[in-house]
């Protein structure tokens, strides 16, 4: 009983899925975890708005288009997962220590890719298989005129 109780106190995480040129972004924790960008929504912050201010905060780039995929409750939190499209140089910053590519990830880090990182991948991939165009359409409109979000 207690723990169908617990769920509503999972935090809320806007998390994000960027492609870039080697693959999906991900961003390496101080506990040497691999996730993909993202965070907790502040007081009166939209998930969205966080998912925004997060991708900039760890990795120093800018979203011009974002767009709602699903939502993912793992264990520990209650994912907002958002496909962003963006631009700029990714640099590993604020709490991320590093940053790495799902498509190209060495052996020894895919270990520390957590199950909520796979398992929102994995349903991404899904969904990717089946829009593939749409999201190629809305990024070249979105990084033709680079409107920042």
């Amino acid at each position: 009983e207690y723990n169908s109780m617990s769920m509503h106190f999972k935090p809320r995480r806007a998390t994000c899925i960027v492609e870039c040129e080697h693959g999906i972004l991900l961003t390496e924790t101080s506990h040497d975890l691999l996730l993909l960008p993202g965070g907790q929504a502040n007081r009166g912050e939209s998930r969205l708005e966080a998912a925004i201010r997060e991708l900039k905060e760890e990795t120093n780039l800018q979203a011009h288009a974002a767009i709602f995929l699903f939502d993912h409750e793992s264990r520990s939190n209650r994912h907002k997962v958002f496909y962003l499209i963006a631009s700029g140089t990714p640099i590993p910053m604020d709490d991320a220590k590093a940053l790495y590519y799902y498509d190209t990830l060495p052996a020894n880090k895919a270990a520390k890719l957590s199950p909520a990182t796979r398992e929102i991948i994995e349903h991404f991939k899904a969904v990717k298989a089946e829009h593939q165009h749409h999201l190629d359409a809305l990024k070249a409109i979105c990084l033709k005129d680079k409107l920042p979000l």
